[in-house]
Parts: structure tokens; C-alpha cells; sequence
């Protein structure tokens, strides 16, 4: 989370917030301290909109107010090429005693 919150954008956030849910009181939304979260589950309670709605819809407005820090997306790095391993199998040299008995030496 930003710590503008106290900011101009936090307090546009919340006049969005408010005139979207009429349920939603500046008394209500400075108690969340404009904690992600708490928003969503006042959303819940006071709107009565279902956790994920909630999430969605808030996270959609808030991002427009850049208060809440987003995870950077890392540039994948492409891993070094390793050297192709292959082995190799070499037969085996037979052993005489490994040998079956030749049909004519049995009998």
C-alpha cells in the first residue's frame, strides 16, 4: 500500500467510492484507513456484494488512483543455454560365461 493515503488521491478515491455506494459513509471509509482489504470486506457488509465482485470492482477504481503498490512484473531473464549432455552406450564385451550352451554340446 502507498502511504499518500492521506493524499488528494485517497480523498478522490473515497468521494468515488461514495457517490458509486450510496451505503458507504466517509465515517466508514476513514475507519479502513484505506487498507485494501478492509474496503473489500465494507463492501461486503454494507453493499452487500459478494467477495470477489467486491475485489474486483475496487481493485478496478483504485487502479486508477495508483494509491496501491502493484507487483512489478520482473523481465524474464532467458537461462543460459547449458551444453547438450549425451551419453553414450557402449556394449558391453561378452564374457564366456555368459555365453548359452551351443543345443548339439547338450547332448
Amino acid at each position: 500500500m502507498a502511504s499518500d493515503l492521506n493524499g488528494p488521491r485517497w480523498r478522490e478515491l473515497k468521494r468515488e467510492l461514495m457517490q458509486r455506494w450510496r451505503e458507504l459513509s466517509e465515517h466508514d471509509l476513514e475507519k479502513t484507513k484505506g487498507n485494501a482489504q478492509s474496503i473489500v470486506d465494507l463492501l461486503e457488509r454494507k453493499v452487500g456484494m459478494a467477495i470477489e465482485e467486491a475485489s474486483e470492482r475496487f481493485a478496478e477504481i483504485a487502479s486508477h488512483y495508483h494509491l496501491y503498490d502493484e507487483p512489478e512484473e520482473k523481465p524474464v531473464k532467458p537461462e543460459k543455454e547449458k551444453p547438450e549432455r549425451v551419453m553414450e552406450l557402449k556394449p558391453k564385451n561378452p564374457n564366456p560365461k555368459d555365453r548359452k550352451p551351443k543345443d548339439d554340446y547338450l547332448g
